[in-house]
């Protein structure tokens, strides 16, 4: 190895009045930064905008939130490219949590405006047990039930090698898996760090949606965020006409380091957004605490229309 020795004479062994044979340092090209911002996202889990002018990230809505979210990435909101963990606060929350879920990837959804389907996958016996989604019941949030594909896996891992081949098609929206108990059989730090890198360079929202986990000491996964939600109580509207979907969600985990963000968060059907729930003004009526979403039913497994497994 050589080295370079440096004496009194002047730095690096020249003499003080030689002009230095090393050129001073030039800006890098624009191209050049924008190759290192990619390398530096990437290995943070972050993906940089598609060619096709989609934003690498969606928002909720609501500024306060989503500039809270901007993280490493300098971006408002959350990396659509990514996968991030919904927990049902408790067993009751857990209609209000997969609805959070399924507006998240509307809201990722609206982004592309190319019509591209959203992915759901539970397990066939924990649907039959908890319910199945509610076509009508997704009009009433402004989700078309048409832009739905439901697969029925007979167990954990199945889904999951389902959600697998979801989220590495660049054809879908968002992929939602749906998985139930503390330690479902097969999700571990490896099988969702293959999600995660597959929705890396697909650019396809991972939703990992968990009920009957324990918020508090939840399995360890590659997620880039990890939420709590639980049901909230909604306003009137006019005529005391039932109010907007409320939810109270609260970061437990951000890939940047961000934690202890919660808010109270309305979905309006109308504007597809969110909003952040005003205090209540006095005099003004509240509808009854039904959960978040009533709309959100789930089909029985004595309803007519359910298949017989």
């Amino acid at each position: 190895m050589n080295n370079i020795d440096s004496d009194s004479d002047g730095a690096f062994g020249l003499p003080p009045d030689t002009p230095s044979a090393v050129p001073p340092a030039t800006p890098a090209k624009p191209s050049v930064l924008r190759a290192r911002l990619a390398k530096i996202l990437a290995a943070s889990g972050v993906r940089t905008a598609e060619d096709d002018g989609t934003p690498s990230h969606f928002s909720f809505g609501v500024d306060r939130i989503d500039a809270a979210l901007r993280g490493n990435a300098g971006v408002d909101g959350l990396p659509r490219a990514a996968l991030h963990e919904l927990h049902a606060a408790s067993k009751d929350d857990r209609t209000s949590t997969a609805a959070m879920a399924l507006l998240m990837a509307q809201r990722c959804q609206i982004l592309g405006q190319d019509g591209r389907p959203i992915l759901w996958i539970s397990e066939s016996g924990e649907a039959r047990r908890q319910g199945r989604l509610y076509p009508p019941g997704l009009a009433e949030l402004g989700v078309d039930p048409d832009s739905i594909i439901h697969v029925d896996a007979p167990d954990s891992i199945a889904a999951l090698r389902a959600a697998a081949d979801g989220v590495r098609s660049s054809a879908m929206a968002a992929v939602i898996i749906e998985l139930a108990g503390k330690k479902p059989k097969g999700l571990d730090l490896t099988a969702t760090r293959r999600l995660s890198l597959s929705a890396q360079k697909s650019g396809v929202l991972g939703l990992c949606l968990r009920s009957g986990s324990d918020p508090d000491n939840p399995l360890p996964t590659a997620a880039f965020s990890r939420w709590s939600v639980t049901a909230a109580p909604s306003f009137a509207l006019d005529a005391n006409a039932p109010g907007h979907g409320a939810f109270d969600i609260t970061l437990l985990r951000h890939r940047s380091g961000l934690y202890g963000l919660s808010a109270r968060l309305e979905w309006n059907r109308d504007e597809q957004i969110f909003r952040e729930q005003q205090s209540e003004q006095p005099g003004e009526q509240r509808t009854p605490d039904l959960g978040a979403v009533p709309a959100l039913a789930a089909v029985r497994a004595d309803h007519q229309g359910t298949r017989a497994a």
